[in-house]
């Protein structure tokens, strides 16, 4: 079972105090808003100890998210709605008036269109990006961003590394490394090691 938001929001905020990042541009409100489909409002509720998001009703929470995930991805690539509703018609088999609907949040979908329009939108999460509650939706997001700044993976490249080779700590001399970082230098070590290992021969 994963963690609590609290939780997962309480290691990201050390997370970002360690490696002295801008907790602003981390936790930028707006930015969440755009790839959880959440309001602003909620996002802000939850990120504020002890709140809680506004009360909703999951019809209403679906076809605020459908909308939301719509007007961001017209705002991203700049395509005109119309086009949009025509291919959401095709990919759902059903008219454009209706997909237009849908997609600005006035009629609720059923469950196969639901799961049709996670397919067209590419949600990795399926319908649970539309259905599951903000607090849910937003750790998902959190759980991400802890594991892109090298906080979710306890056994990550460099630990592996170092493992493998006895190696009792590495300074970097405060500074963090994502996952891919962290990759590159162990691979970078182990080439450095080889050679060495190499010249002694």
């Amino acid at each position: 079972m994963s963690e609590p938001l609290s939780e997962t929001l309480a290691r990201l905020e050390e997370r970002i105090a360690e490696a002295r990042l801008d907790r602003a541009e981390i936790l930028d409100v707006r930015a969440l808003s755009a790839r959880t489909s959440l309001t602003e409002g909620e996002i802000q509720a939850l990120l504020t100890e002890g709140a809680q998001p506004p009360a909703d009703d999951i019809e209403g929470r679906i076809r605020r998210r459908v909308r939301t995930l719509h007007e961001t991805r017209l705002a991203a690539n700049g395509r005109k709605r119309a086009d949009v509703c025509k291919e959401v018609a095709g990919a759902l088999s059903i008219s454009p008036e209706w997909a237009r609907q849908l997609l600005l949040g006035k009629k609720m979908p059923n469950v196969p269109d639901l799961t049709a329009l996670a397919a067209y939108f590419g949600v990795e999460q399926g319908t649970g990006f539309f259905t599951d509650p903000a607090p849910i939706v937003l750790n998902r997001e959190l759980r991400r961003l802890l594991e892109e700044l090298g906080g979710a993976e306890e056994d990550g490249p460099l630990v592996r590394f170092a493992t493998r080779h006895g190696v009792v700590t590495l300074a970097l001399r405060g500074r963090r490394l994502t996952p891919r970082g962290q990759e590159a230098l162990a691979v970078m070590l182990e080439g450095l090691l080889s050679v060495g290992e190499e010249g002694e021969r």
